[in-house]
C-alpha cells in the first residue's frame, strides 16, 4: 500500500492548479463554498483535490470522474473502484493519503497544539491508559482515530476487530498514524513526497510505500 504526504499550502510556481476546484463535484464545491475562512477553504480544496488526482491514477479515471459512496456514518468508497480502498486525513498545512488493495485502512494526521486538552479528549473515548507529554498523547488519538476510520465507525464507538497500527513519520509539528485491519504493516520510506493538487498525473511523484 501507499502513503501519500501532501501540501496544502499554495505553491507560487503552481497557484491556478492548486486552487482549481473544477474536478471536485456539485456537493464538494457547495461544502467547500460554506467555510468562513479562504485560508480553511483553499486548504480543504487542495486536500480534496489531490484526493481525487491520487484515486485517479489508480483506478485509471480523469480525477473529476472519481464518484465516492459513503458508510452509515461517513466512511468513503469508491463507487466503482473494486478492491480499492483508501483513507484521508488533514490537519493544518499537510494531509496524508492512504491507498491499499483489498485492506480496509485508515490514517489520521493531526497538528501537535498546546490549547487541546488531548488527554480529556482520549478519556471521552474510554481511553485509560494515557501516555505522558503531548507528542504521545496526539499519537494515542491518532491510533484511535486510525482505527476508528479503518472499521468506519463512530468515533464514540471502540473500534473492533483486529489491528496492524503504526506511528507514521510526519512533518514538524504534527504527528500521524495508520491503522489496517487484520493485517500487520511492514513500513519502508521511500521518500518524504509533496503532492501538489495539479490534476495531471505527471504532478504525482513515487509515495511513501507500506509492504503488507
Amino acid at each position: 500500500m501507499d502513503v501519500w504526504l501532501v501540501s496544502l499550502e499554495a505553491d507560487p510556481a503552481h497557484e491556478p492548479g492548486d486552487n482549481n476546484a473544477s474536478v471536485l463535484s456539485p456537493d464538494e464545491k457547495l461544502r467547500a463554498a460554506r467555510f468562513r475562512f479562504e485560508s480553511d477553504r483553499a486548504r480543504w480544496i487542495r486536500a480534496r483535490t489531490a484526493l481525487r488526482t491520487i484515486l485517479a491514477d489508480y483506478a485509471c479515471l480523469p480525477p473529476a470522474e472519481i464518484r465516492f459512496v459513503f458508510g452509515p456514518h461517513g466512511k468513503p468508497g469508491l463507487a466503482t473502484g473494486g478492491d480499492l480502498e483508501f483513507s484521508l486525513s488533514h490537519a493544518g498545512s499537510w494531509a496524508m493519503v492512504a491507498v491499499t488493495r483489498g485492506v480496509p485502512v485508515g490514517i489520521d494526521i493531526e497538528r501537535i497544539r498546546d490549547n487541546v486538552d488531548m488527554s480529556a479528549l482520549l478519556r471521552r473515548l474510554g481511553v485509560t491508559d494515557l501516555p505522558e507529554g503531548p507528542c504521545n498523547l496526539f499519537r494515542a488519538w491518532n491510533r484511535r482515530e486510525a482505527m476508528t476510520k479503518a472499521v468506519g465507525g463512530a468515533l464514540l464507538d471502540s473500534p473492533a476487530g483486529n489491528f496492524g497500527i503504526c506511528d507514521l513519520e510526519a512533518p514538524e509539528g504534527y504527528s500521524a498514524a495508520l491503522a489496517l485491519q487484520e493485517h500487520t504493516p511492514r513500513i519502508h520510506y521511500r521518500s518524504t513526497t509533496v503532492v501538489r493538487t495539479s490534476t495531471a498525473k505527471s504532478a504525482l511523484q513515487p509515495p511513501l510505500q507500506i509492504f503488507l
